[in-house]
């Protein structure tokens, strides 16, 4: 796929690894919305691309608010037309720890993390169904196929979301000619993970990287890095008894926040 003069939205775009997709594709002649929480950092963004004579919109957009997804489609279709990619990188990553065991931790992850994507999805394939064209790619995670222990929120909303977008990509496809993409990082250094650092991390801007050239050659899923991809499905065979005596500190990684009771 050649990105020239594609329509991009992108969520998550005001930083991690949204803002260094966003930084790539200035570098790719196409034309982007761009959406998160923090419309300030937007503004910043969409006059530094302005400066590099790059067209943009921009606009806030929480996406556990249905409306302000909506409105965020709109106003890229009102302005350009069309969309030709959406890149939905938006999420949250919050520890859920046994010994404090928060339901509402739970929730908004899943209002987040799963929720948030289902909605985009929802207002995207209304639009692209009628163009008979587009690409989605939503970030889920690497590992969603086994739980991790202290990490149970997180990776229930990731793995929900990456059997549904499975679910939809064949009939998306075959129906439609619209891609689903998904999206499955390892350890990425971003402000979400700054706290709970994890060997073999790579920059956001090495994933921002591999995400783009994967969109380019159509990839159904892009998954890394590669160590940490051979180190998860290897694990993901392990048998329940070997797994469930694996090291749960090790499994938690650094920094995890340590909690005791009383």
């Amino acid at each position: 796929m050649d990105l020239k003069n594609k329509v991009i939205l992108i969520s998550g775009a005001s930083s991690g690894m949204g803002r260094e997709i966003v930084r790539i594709l200035s570098n790719e002649e196409c034309k982007l919305a761009l959406f998160s929480r923090r419309e300030k950092k937007l503004e910043e963004i969409s006059k530094e691309l302005k400066e590099n004579n790059i067209e943009s919109v921009y606009k806030k957009c929480d996406v556990k608010n249905k409306l302000e997804i909506k409105n965020a489609i709109d106003l890229t279709y009102e302005t350009y037309g069309k969309i030709d990619v959406a890149i939905l990188a938006a999420g949250i990553l919050i520890p859920n720890p046994l010994q404090n065991f928060d339901s509402n931790i739970i929730k908004d992850s899943i209002e987040v993390n799963f929720l948030g994507n289902v909605y985009f999805i929802e207002y995207l394939l209304n639009k692209m169904k009628s163009q008979k064209s587009g690409t989605i790619a939503v970030t889920s995670t690497l590992p969603d196929k086994r739980g991790v222990p202290g990490w149970g929120a997180y990776g229930a909303s990731k793995a929900a979301l990456s059997w549904f977008l499975e679910s939809l990509r064949a009939e998306a496809k075959q129906e439609y000619n619209i891609n689903i993409i998904t999206i499955k990082p390892g350890s990425v250094e971003t402000p979400m993970i700054e706290e709970y650092h994890r060997k073999g991390a790579i920059s956001a801007y090495q994933a921002a990287d591999i995400i783009i050239k994967g969109i380019k050659k159509e990839k159904k899923i892009i998954q890394f890095p590669f160590f940490q991809v051979l180190m998860t499905r290897t694990m993901d065979k392990f048998p329940n008894f070997v797994y469930d005596n694996l090291d749960i500190d090790l499994q938690k990684g650094d920094g995890y926040p340590k909690i005791k009771e009383y």
